[in-house]
């Protein structure tokens, strides 16, 4: 079920994130900069953080906002997708409850992500939002290791 709608800078006004003048400023900075994302201009000012504005983005697709930094992540979603699939799509999976699987993303909107964890889970997938660097984060912690490319290992010395 999809959660309500809320246009993005509406959702940062009701919670109290972006006074009415801050607004105001935002939209004069990105008439002048040309720059198409509002929220990329609150956060640039310093009006709001990254978070608050991929909570205001999540409110505004109408779908979940998942605090990485504030959740305890379930073994059972983790354990129903590969570490190669996650790395591969930087996604977490964050909560499992039946066959429904929530599934922490930057990028809601990458079905071939959503797609893959859905075959490779059997699980329905539920995308929320989640800020990037949280995700890099959780998947070094319940994967381990980096979620880059492997480097090349160091040449061993001679006999």
């Amino acid at each position: 079920m999809a959660l309500p709608r809320v246009p993005m800078v509406e959702f940062l006004k009701q919670k109290g994130f972006l006074q009415p003048e801050q607004h105001d400023e935002a939209l004069k900075v990105q008439q002048q900069t040309k720059e198409p994302d509002i929220g990329k201009v609150l956060v640039s000012l310093g009006f709001v953080g990254e978070r608050e504005v991929l909570q205001a983005r999540a409110a505004e697709q109408g779908i979940p906002f998942v605090d990485l930094d504030r959740i305890q992540i379930e073994s059972s979603a983790i354990n129903v997708v590969n570490e190669r699939i996650a790395k591969n799509h930087s996604v977490i999976p964050v909560k499992k409850e039946g066959q429904q699987l929530w599934l922490a993303m930057s990028n809601t909107s990458n079905i071939q992500a959503i797609d893959d964890v859905r075959m490779a889970s059997g699980c329905r997938v539920t995308p929320c939002l989640a800020l990037p660097a949280a995700i890099e984060d959780a998947l070094k912690k319940y994967y381990g290791g980096s979620a880059a490319a492997p480097t090349a290992a160091a040449p061993t010395p001679p006999p």
